[in-house]
């Protein structure tokens, strides 16, 4: 009995808690997303490349980003690497809410590993039910330092339909408040 509760509690602590990101450089202060930073660490425009071969071009704002291709919904950016517990156990809650807020929501992955092979994040995106793109490129990165730096994963980043910064998340989010969360800024 002792030994399935350990398992248990184990587990659970496992799921709750987000992976660190692993970094060359010295660890920096967990902050939120900040739209000042963004502005002034990144370029103007950042271009995702899919998986799938689509490029998604960011533009920043002094509020947010313009999501290319999105205008109109709310996007949510999920900042993830396939090696983390926490980010794969999110997955099919994400792919859930995809396909329940499909025409007013659009959920991009961000893959936070470097020399992947878009083959073998197709196999992971299958494997796992992925439904929303998954952008695999250098640039992911620099989108990561505009937004101060994301250092645990999953981290997740949602901005209004008009691009304006709404909310964001780091370490597993319970379905329900992303849910809550997404209704709100639709209706924003």
């Amino acid at each position: 009995m002792f030994t399935k509760i350990t398992i248990f509690f184990f587990i659970s602590m496992l799921l709750l808690t987000g992976c660190e990101r692993k970094h060359k450089e010295a660890p920096a202060k967990e902050q939120a997303p900040k739209v000042e930073k963004q502005q002034s660490k990144a370029p103007s425009t950042i271009t995702l490349h899919t998986t799938s071969g689509k490029n998604i071009l960011l533009t920043a704002t002094p509020k947010g980003i313009l999501f290319g291709g999105y205008e109109g919904k709310v996007v949510m950016l999920d900042f993830f690497a396939t090696w983390c517990p926490p980010c794969r156990a999110e997955i099919p809650h994400l792919a859930d809410i995809q396909n329940a807020f499909k025409d007013k929501v659009q959920i991009i992955g961000i893959l936070m590993e470097e020399n992947k092979e878009d083959i073998d994040i197709q196999k992971f995106e299958s494997d796992l039910g992925i439904n929303f793109p998954v952008a695999n490129s250098p640039a992911n990165f620099s989108l990561s330092d505009a937004l101060g730096g994301i250092k645990s994963l999953p981290t997740m980043v949602m901005y209004d339909k008009d691009g304006n910064y709404f909310t964001h998340y780091v370490g597993a989010a319970p379905q329900e408040m992303i849910e809550a969360d997404l209704n709100r800024a639709i209706a924003k």
